[in-house]
């Protein structure tokens, strides 16, 4: 990758919010510059046959392997991590024993189109007792895993204004991070001359067969990104 490339991700990182994540895409650069780096000294080195190339490649990228495990069980982790806090987002109880609550669910039913396309396209206009009614049983209205998602979107929306704003900006951030943890897997790749990233996973397994503290760092620093 050329300077432009760095420079690009380096005013990305800049601009991610969460220092977690922040700290965590720059070692990710230094990362990528270091398997640059040692691609270009390698591939310079006419003392060594092709074959001596490719093992001198191999035993320079096992000493960073640690380091494209951790990057890439990071970003992972906290991609799940967001998902975590989007489940847990509560929307008022529906109250089982409120008769009166329930028989104008009930005309809510009746009132809704039968077409699940029709009810798709009504969500982002609906109120919150519809959107009840639809998350309390999408069933008897033919709701779709699908539109009861839109529903429940539509529902946070109306309860907790901003809240899905939030999680869309951590997940920018996250998608930048995925996306810079592949290049530089490339890198990784092209470097050690492997033919596709199973046969990189298998290569980095191989490098860190112990892996429990890496695990045991990327879970304490995404709880603290998944604080922040």
């Amino acid at each position: 990758m050329n300077d432009r490339y760095f420079s690009l991700l380096k005013d990305q990182a800049a601009g991610i919010p969460n220092a977690t994540v922040r700290t965590t895409f720059d070692r990710l650069i230094e990362l990528h510059r270091d398997i640059d780096s040692i691609t270009a000294k390698v591939r310079a080195d006419t003392d060594l046959s092709a074959q001596g190339r490719t093992k001198k490649a191999r035993d320079e990228l096992k000493t960073n392997a640690w380091k494209m495990i951790r990057a890439k069980a990071f970003a992972s982790r906290l991609n799940e991590r967001v998902d975590e806090k989007r489940a847990k987002i509560e929307l008022p109880p529906i109250d089982r024993t409120d008769v009166a609550g329930a028989m104008l669910r009930s005309q809510v039913r009746a009132l809704l189109p039968k077409s699940a396309t029709e009810i798709k396209a009504l969500v982002p206009t609906m109120s919150l007792l519809y959107l009840q009614t639809i998350l309390e049983a999408p069933e008897l209205v033919g709701a779709d895993r699908e539109i009861a998602e839109a529903a429940r979107t539509r529902a946070i929306d109306i309860v907790h204004p901003g809240a899905l704003e939030v999680l869309e900006r951590e997940r920018a951030a996250l998608h930048l991070l995925t996306n810079a943890t592949a290049a530089a897997a490339d890198a990784m790749r092209d470097l050690a001359e492997l033919p596709n990233a199973h046969a990189l996973n298998d290569f980095l397994n191989q490098a860190v067969p112990d892996q429990r503290h890496i695990q045991a760092d990327v879970e304490r620093e995404t709880e603290l990104a998944a604080a922040a």
